[in-house]
């Protein structure tokens, strides 16, 4: 790279907003991992797909879905190493992103993924994952109230003050 011609980009980092929305019939979802600790998926009534994320109704056929509890366990598809974030996240850099298809579900979601030794064969298709959550006190419903860890790594992640284990 040719020093003369470089020119730094900044991005500055100020967003205050102050909102107030619904998750509407994803509610449920948010108030269950919120206070209970669940992660709910939904399940076709037609043809039994189970979405994570949950879906009112079915992507494949459009049938109406019911709640079903989900595993905390599942496995890395696809995933990343995040180096440059916004300043909610800055002090967590770096960590992992991932699509994480929870046990018994169809589909894959994207959550966060940290690890004591974060480095790309920690964080790869086909890693097993398991969810920690913040303490209950710290919750607020957001998807930011849980992440996954490697398997290997859990009880190390839920022995620290902040978070806890699931079921």
């Amino acid at each position: 790279m040719n020093e003369q011609n470089f020119q730094s980009h900044e991005i500055r980092d100020r967003i205050v907003i102050q909102y107030k929305y619904t998750m509407g019939g994803q509610s449920k979802f948010f108030l269950e991992l919120m206070n209970n600790k669940k992660i709910l998926g939904t399940k076709c009534k037609k043809c039994g797909k189970v979405w994570m994320p949950p879906r009112i109704n079915c992507s494949e056929c459009f049938a109406d879905t019911d709640w079903v509890e989900m595993p905390h366990t599942g496995i890395i598809k696809v995933s990343t190493i995040v180096w440059y974030t916004t300043s909610a996240f800055i002090q967590s850099v770096p960590y992992g992103i991932a699509f994480i298809q929870l046990d018994k579900a169809d589909t894959g979601m994207l959550q966060g993924i940290f690890s004591e030794n974060l480095v790309p064969s920690k964080v790869k298709k086909g890693q097993r994952v398991k969810a920690v959550f913040k303490k209950k006190e710290d919750r607020e419903g957001k998807m930011t109230d849980f992440f996954f860890v490697p398997e290997d790594e859990y009880d190390s992640w839920i022995a620290k003050p902040q978070y806890e284990g699931g079921s």
